[in-house]
């Protein structure tokens, strides 16, 4: 995305495009978060209105060390906003999934050596947010169903800063297995303000290493580049094709509590 912005700016004005390559980076108070900056994160991650927001996700996942190519990756994380609270604090529910490619036929990958190979999906998140006193941002998100259910404090995780005009919101998951396998996971959102006029105004970066099968054995490394759109029917065809026929339950995020709490039985 910045690559895209600082095209976009150089081709008519090249000294505002040196002026934004010296841009500092800064922390709008200590905990990161102003009343502004949280605003701009709510309506980039989850929109104001309760409507439909969508994140279309496109990318790679490459051995760790090395690079070599296994898959391309495609998929979309959605959400909407259920309520906000009279404190401020503001209640999200989200639905993503993704699936891998064969990045020689681009046929969507069915097994790994011999055994079926399970797309990676999550038929809800639900999250909170609420902005501190000090700037910082706490809440956690809720996922899994029945004895897998189980819920992940943000405790801090979520940095805001500017960049000139431009919001970035980043967020650091680490996890560690049992059995010595573990990952690390970084997502940054950069969302531009509302009179750049450019397209997409907002886009997230993931980049994760961890282990899955398609490694067999090995760490892999998977980055993503996503940007938003606002309709289901905005989404390339050939993402819906696959949701429509195999996962229709995709099309939307959950619309309500009720729906969450169905799916957590």
């Amino acid at each position: 995305m910045k690559n895209q912005l600082m095209n976009s700016v150089s081709r008519g004005t090249p000294l505002l495009a040196g002026m934004l390559c010296l841009l500092a980076p800064h922390w709008a108070v200590a905990g990161g978060f102003d009343q502004d900056l949280f605003e701009r994160f709510v309506a980039s991650n989850m929109g104001t209105d309760g409507k439909p927001v969508y994140y279309y996700s496109t990318g790679t996942v490459r051995t760790f060390p090395g690079g070599e190519l296994l898959a391309n990756i495609e998929g979309v994380d959605m959400a909407r906003l259920l309520k906000r609270d009279a404190d401020g604090t503001v209640h999200k529910a989200s639905r993503k999934m993704f699936i891998l490619r064969d990045p020689k036929t681009g046929a969507v990958i069915e097994e790994i050596d011999g055994k079926p190979y399970n797309q990676t999906f999550y038929p809800y998140q639900y999250m909170t947010f609420r902005l501190g006193t000090n700037g910082e941002l706490s809440g956690g998100s809720t996922q899994g169903a029945g004895a897998k259910k189980h819920f992940v404090n943000f405790a801090g995780g979520i940095e805001a800063r500017r960049v000139g005009d431009i919001a970035v919101f980043s967020a650091a998951n680490t996890r560690q297995g049992q059995d010595g396998t573990g990952s690390y996971e970084m997502y940054e959102f950069w969302v531009l303000p509302k009179s750049s006029g450019i397209k997409p105004s907002a886009t997230l970066t993931l980049t994760l290493v961890n282990w899955q099968p398609i490694g067999k054995g090995k760490p892999v490394y998977t980055h993503r580049t996503s940007w938003r759109v606002d309709r289901y029917a905005d989404l390339p065809a050939s993402l819906r094709d696959y949701i429509d026929t195999k996962a229709p339950l995709y099309r939307e995020p959950p619309r309500d509590m009720a729906e969450i709490e169905r799916l957590q039985q």
